[in-house]
């Protein structure tokens, strides 16, 4: 497939269409996700965009959101540069649809969440609803994905019929990245974890080989024991000689 060569409103240089080497992990600039092929970028810059993100509209009607419309921003306009995402409750650093009227803002990922899903671990599809679904303030909504708790305020997937819901970032899988870390950074951590995992694990197995021998080793020395007393004991009767 041929892509054509972009200028995006959000970078100063032309963005080319570019193919990932094997093994080599890289950010959207957009949505702060892996990218996967296909993709533009500026290698100079080290900017990319995943070709979804490329092409996001500038501006959206979002229906949480009636009273205005939310326009695309290549970064937050708070003097903290960042923005809290309204949905998902998770911080931005990147592009964002905001309403600078309502100070409202959410990821562009969020923007995009499906009005409906169906998840591995639930029969039924689940809905997007924009704020908690338990109308007594007294009850925390706990996801039954990661059994964390959720702000009243923000999405979930949720099945009234079963009482089952999600936060929306864990229905989806869309994991925002951490301040201070990239997300290859978190997937190595969790390779090295993983492998720690094997380590302890093998580790533990030799160990409970090596017990398991050193059982049986012990077992055949104490029956070569009482046989050498009962030799002792009958004279050594119950023993076949063979003469050559």
């Amino acid at each position: 497939m041929k892509f054509q060569d972009n200028q995006h409103f959000s970078h100063k240089h032309i963005l080319n269409a570019l193919k990932l080497d094997i093994g080599e992990e890289i950010d959207c600039n957009a949505c702060e996700n892996p990218i996967t092929d296909p993709l533009h970028g500026c290698n100079s810059c080290h900017y990319y965009l995943h070709d979804e993100c490329l092409n996001t509209p500038r501006s959206l009607q979002h229906i949480c959101h009636p009273s205005h419309p939310l326009t695309l921003l290549p970064n937050p306009t708070y003097s903290s540069r960042s923005f809290s995402c309204n949905a998902c409750g998770s911080e931005g650093n990147a592009f964002s649809f905001s309403c600078a009227h309502c100070e409202f803002d959410l990821h562009i990922h969020c923007a995009k969440l499906p009005a409906k899903i169906l998840i591995d671990k639930h029969p039924h599809e689940l809905n997007l609803l924009f704020n908690s679904p338990y109308k007594d303030e007294n009850v925390v909504f706990v996801c039954d994905e990661c059994h964390g708790t959720a702000n009243r305020d923000n999405w979930v997937y949720y099945c009234s019929q079963c009482d089952f819901g999600t936060h929306s970032n864990c229905a989806t899988g869309n994991l925002t990245r951490k301040e201070g870390s990239s997300s290859s950074q978190t997937r190595k951590e969790d390779l090295m974890s993983s492998t720690a995992r094997k380590i302890e694990e093998i580790e533990a197995y030799n160990e409970a080989q090596e017990k398991l021998m050193a059982a049986r080793l012990k077992a055949q020395i104490s029956v070569q024991g009482r046989r050498a007393a009962l030799d002792l004991i009958d004279g050594g009767s119950h023993r076949k000689y063979y003469y050559y």
